[in-house]
């Protein structure tokens, strides 16, 4: 996450699909409104002082073969007259026919779509410079089709990065369909390119040190990193694949998943000297030229803020949920990572983030992290128990993506810890220590439930580690406030307390709950504490604070609504922490 001032701005848009409005409405009915959603786009792009836009493919919806597709593009033209940027077309496979693919029905790419799509939109491939910058458009429709065109693009595809590569400018590619989704060896699919195509592709990207790719097709946010090139998928300005509500822990939303306005969207890339920011800008699919946003895009595109505070991410940010082989891919069946919280930590500028020591036991949490951590993400990591061998191994396999390794274990074991790390280095990372503490009443028989942290006036437990850490030194105590109690009070007691010998606090404050059985889902009251934290998290910036939690907790026990719903969309406390940071 750069906060540089940009040097160079740009718009990716994608998969607008744009059709006549009277076009199978009765089966969906949001395809009445892509034409309205895509003016309200250009209506939104033309809000940004930007050098260009580049639209990612999908420009219409009817297939090359029917009927209605002339007057897709008649509409769409229209449409993209008014806005007031150049702009750049990449061919979709709506608009010049899909990848060759035996298992799918659709019209596969064909040389004769193509002069209607360059008669409309320009050359399906070609590059441009803009400042010390060189951008190219690639035609990944006809890759493995064996055509003529094939082989021209190959050529001077290789020619053109070698020349922008040798004479040292920063290069940034746009695809319509992503080399793959999730993993550089996945079987091909719908979603991805297959061999040998992909292959070339990717190691093209590589040797030529290609800064990021922009791809679409998906309708879904998704980021991944190949070598030292940042891969982004954008979200759609039309509508979300339904097949990808896959990922959610919930019913679908509108139309089997296919209308969900929140997911919606364009991404703002600032090009700065030492990087580049992808910003994302949520649609919510308005028709309204004009229509206020959740966030000023002043607000969004600004590089001077960033939020306060972190967040705990108890639900899996990087799980992988299998797709039923059905429609349109009905003999395969597709993994996809769900990346829809990374989408919501980016939009509010989250960068620490507190997880597991378990999201460190796979190659691919490893990999996902350091990845990461290149787009300014910073791991704080909890482990339960006195650590053995294999714990620590594993918070030193992420240096330097993770920042902190927080330790929770009964005060009963602190002797014990103290001897598990006695001369174990863990270089770049701070130790941490927080107790385990019951939730409930102090003095209630049974405890089923407990949290993590020192009380904010337990120094009974805070003399105990005292008089045993003479050896490893944990440089932070971890602290915890319960959402009954006040915030700035809290912080500023953590921070003398702790520093009383020399170190830092930590503090985690919970959000709203009720009881263990009832909902609490008075979304004003968690953004009120939202704001509240946010707020006296800036008259302590040397204390790190965390939220503990992001995503509802909709199952289990203690269920509370937090910062996104189970599908992903932002609820009113992501915004109120998004306005509290940019104050």
């Amino acid at each position: 996450m750069d906060t540089a001032e940009s040097t160079l701005r740009f718009i990716v848009i994608a998969d607008s699909h744009i059709r006549p409005p009277d076009q199978e409405v009765e089966a969906y009915p949001s395809n009445a409104w892509f034409v309205k959603r895509n003016e309200f786009i250009v209506d939104l792009c033309n809000r940004i002082d930007a050098s260009f836009v580049v639209h990612l493919g999908d420009i219409v919806h009817p297939l090359p073969v029917e009927d209605t597709h002339l007057e897709a593009i008649e509409l769409a033209t229209g449409v993209y007259a008014n806005l007031r940027h150049p702009i750049h077309f990449v061919a979709g496979n709506h608009d010049v026919g899909d990848k060759p693919d035996a298992l799918v029905a659709v019209p596969a790419v064909a040389e004769e779509n193509y002069p209607v799509f360059e008669n409309a939109w320009g050359r399906p491939f070609g590059s441009f410079d803009v400042d010390e910058a060189h951008f190219v458009i690639v035609d990944t429709q006809v890759m493995n089709s064996g055509f003529e065109r094939e082989e021209r693009q190959r050529r001077w595809l290789e020619d053109d990065l070698a020349v922008a590569s040798e004479s040292g400018k920063r290069i940034f590619v746009f695809s319509h369909y992503p080399p793959f989704v999730r993993d550089g060896n996945e079987n091909e699919h719908y979603d991805n390119l297959g061999d040998p195509a992909r292959s070339w592709f990717l190691e093209l990207l590589d040797t030529h040190h290609v800064e990021a790719l922009f791809s679409g097709h998906v309708h879904n946010f998704l980021y991944n990193r190949y070598g030292t090139t940042d891969m982004y998928v954008a979200p759609s300005t039309g509508f979300v694949r339904p097949d990808y509500a896959e990922v959610a822990g919930v019913p679908p939303p509108a139309e089997n998943g296919r209308d969900d306005p929140p997911k919606l969207g364009i991404f703002v890339v600032d090009v700065t000297a030492g990087g580049h920011t992808t910003r994302p800008i949520r649609s919510f699919g308005a028709i309204t030229a004009g229509a206020p946003l959740p966030v000023p895009v002043a607000t969004s595109l600004d590089p001077g803020w960033e939020s306060p505070i972190g967040v705990t991410l108890r639900h899996g940010w990087m799980s992988v949920a299998d797709f039923p082989a059905a429609g349109l891919d009905e003999f395969r069946r597709k993994r996809i990572r769900n990346d829809g919280m990374i989408l919501a930590l980016w939009e509010a500028r989250i960068r620490d983030v507190r997880v597991p020591i378990e999201d460190l036991s796979t190659p691919d949490g490893v990999a996902r992290m350091r990845a990461l951590t290149t787009r300014g993400m910073r791991f704080s990591v909890y482990s339960g128990g006195v650590p053995d061998r294999r714990t620590i191994d594993m918070v030193r396999s992420v240096i330097p993506g993770v920042r902190r390794w927080e330790i929770i274990v009964s005060p009963e074991r602190f002797t014990d810890v103290v001897a598990s790390l006695e001369g174990v280095v863990v270089d770049g990372i701070d130790l941490a220590i927080a107790p385990i503490a019951p939730i409930g009443v102090a003095d209630a028989a049974v405890h089923h439930f407990v949290a993590a942290g020192f009380g904010i006036h337990d120094e009974v437990t805070l003399d105990r580690l005292r008089r045993i850490d003479t050896v490893v030194g944990f440089r932070e105590l971890v602290f915890r406030i319960p959402w009954t109690d006040r915030i700035e009070d809290g912080l500023r007691r953590a921070r003398e307390t702790a520093a009383i010998d020399g170190r830092r606090a930590v503090v985690i404050v919970e959000l709203p709950r009720g009881s263990e059985s009832a909902m609490f889902d008075d979304d004003e009251a968690v953004a009120d504490r939202v704001t509240e934290i946010v707020l006296a998290a800036r008259t302590e910036p040397d204390v790190a604070v965390f939220l503990d939690g992001f995503m509802d907790h909709d199952r289990g026990y203690y269920p509370r609504h937090g910062l996104i719903d189970r599908s992903f969309n932002p609820r009113p406390a992501l915004y109120r922490l998004i306005e509290a940071s940019s104050a």
